[in-house]
């Protein structure tokens, strides 16, 4: 399906300033998404169309916008909300429709919500607002500011809400709900995601003999890489494009058994993780992979929509980019597969989630807790399903009749059961942002960009890393 964010160059070091994906409208990102696992870079626009608003009372999937017993909740009469998000123009309309939805349901108490678009530096925007005494009602909660906030007391606290309107926790993915979990209180709900995956160029593969569904292991793929790798110079097509940052690698670690942070400690050194990044190495050096930079292009994306890339490892957010005329990728026959897996590991991606949250100090608790939930409800999330910016975040959505006619996003969908939220596993959402830059800076860049050892530059950052994990 679709993301909002869009990676360049710069793509990591975006994703922690701005928040891990999204996208993830997804939102996603790497790219943000889920997310903006992340709302992690500049959001592309694409030329998808959100769906038309649905009425709330209609039944999606078994569970209708009442079926949650919104009518349990003492919502208080006559609430104004606020409702304050980042993203791009669809997005955008998006969010105005779920508001719109909304106020539909709450019409006999008078109820309203506002959406408030925040077009830029959104992380400062809301922290203002929370300085200043001026944060809106509800919002869109990123890692970054779920690190920030939910410390200091700043969210509303959602479980009592939840238990009054029948909503559970184990509705969503865990996952993804993890994130927004701090000293046993739920404070924010993923609002969708997106995962890596594996997207192959299908007419090269045909070409090369190359059978998607049966890139299995590390051995699949580097062998499908060398037999779509063809040409020199500006014609080359090089079989895989990867991305030279510790998110696209980290999927490769978890396969071998090696977390990246335990206990408060790097263990990204250990030698699992060194087998794991050698690989790549090793696959670059061959000439059959490289970075978007080896291939010259701004991200891998490009390199697919150009066809100098067979395949890459990307999120989502690449489907909206293909389809946009002026990315030259709309005629472009690919398919996605599930991230291949070491040999004898174990499966495993990265997720970009967002979610949606509530300010501690509304007026309007009740009512901006309702808000949460009904815009993270079935109700609502199944326009999301339409628009094809990202994964639901409802375990139930997946069998949603949208999935079987698509593959693509089935794949995406699917990732979901053996994903993990990029905030947490690099020493969670206050550090992650910092952890992620070190590594990528003192390790990922020299290895792949300078060409230094894997063992030596690893043990590097491990130091680098373990002095910002200190307490």
């Amino acid at each position: 399906m679709k993301s909002k964010i869009r990676p360049s160059h710069l793509w990591v070091t975006l994703l922690v300033v701005v928040s891990l994906l999204l996208a993830a409208c997804g939102g996603g990102n790497d790219n943000q998404g889920a997310t903006e696992a992340a709302t992690p870079t500049t959001a592309a626009e694409t030329a998808t169309e959100p769906a038309a608003s649905q009425p709330v009372t209609g039944t999606t999937n078994g569970e209708t916008a009442t079926d949650l017993g919104f009518s349990q909740l003492a919502v208080e009469d006559g609430a104004t909300l606020r409702f304050a998000a980042a993203g791009n123009a669809t997005e955008q309309q998006l969010y105005q429709q779920g508001a719109e939805r909304f106020n539909e349901l709450f019409a006999d108490r008078n109820v309203t919500m506002t959406f408030e678009p925040v077009p830029s530096e959104y992380e400062t925007t809301i922290t203002a607002g929370f300085s200043g005494g001026n944060a809106p009602d509800v919002f869109l909660l990123n890692g970054q500011l779920m690190g920030q906030l939910a410390s200091q007391g700043l969210l509303l606290p959602l479980d009592d809400a939840m238990s009054s309107v029948g909503r559970q926790s184990a509705d969503f993915y865990p996952a993804l709900l993890e994130l927004y979990q701090y000293e046993g209180a739920t404070y924010g709900l993923p609002k969708d995601f997106n995962p890596l995956v594996l997207f192959v160029n299908t007419q090269l593969a045909e070409q090369a003999g190359v059978d998607p569904a049966a890139l299995q292991n590390w051995d699949d793929l580097r062998s499908a890489a060398e037999a779509m790798t063809q040409g020199e110079g500006a014609g080359k097509v090089t079989g895989l494009c990867f991305d030279p940052n510790i998110l696209r690698f980290a999927p490769f670690f978890f396969q071998k058994g090696n977390p990246l942070i335990e206990n408060g400690q790097a263990v990204f050194n250990q030698p699992t993780g060194v087998e794991a990044l050698q690989f790549w190495k090793d696959f670059q050096a061959a000439g059959t992979a490289g970075t978007f930079q080896d291939i010259g292009t701004g991200w891998c994306g490009e390199a697919f929509a150009r066809q100098s890339a067979a395949m890459v490892i990307e999120g989502g957010w690449i489907v909206p980019f293909m389809t946009d005329p002026q990315q030259g990728g709309a005629e472009v026959q690919y398919t996605a597969v599930p991230l291949p897996i070491a040999e004898g590991g174990q499966a495993g991606t990265i997720l970009f989630t967002n979610a949606f949250a509530a300010n501690a100090t509304t007026q309007y608790p009740n009512a901006a807790a309702a808000a949460v939930i009904f815009l993270t409800s079935t109700a609502n999330q199944q326009a999301l399903i339409a628009s094809g910016l990202a994964q639901p975040s409802l375990q139930s959505l997946a069998s949603d009749p949208y999935y079987a006619e698509n593959a693509v996003a089935t794949t995406l969908v699917e990732a979901a059961q053996n994903g993990r939220v990029a905030e947490t596993v690099f020493g969670g959402p206050q550090r992650q942002a910092d952890v992620i830059r070190v590594i990528n800076q003192s390790a990922i860049e020299p290895i792949f960009i300078g060409g230094s050892d894997v063992q030596e530059t690893l043990d590097q950052a491990a130091e680098e890393v373990n002095g910002i994990l200190q307490p």
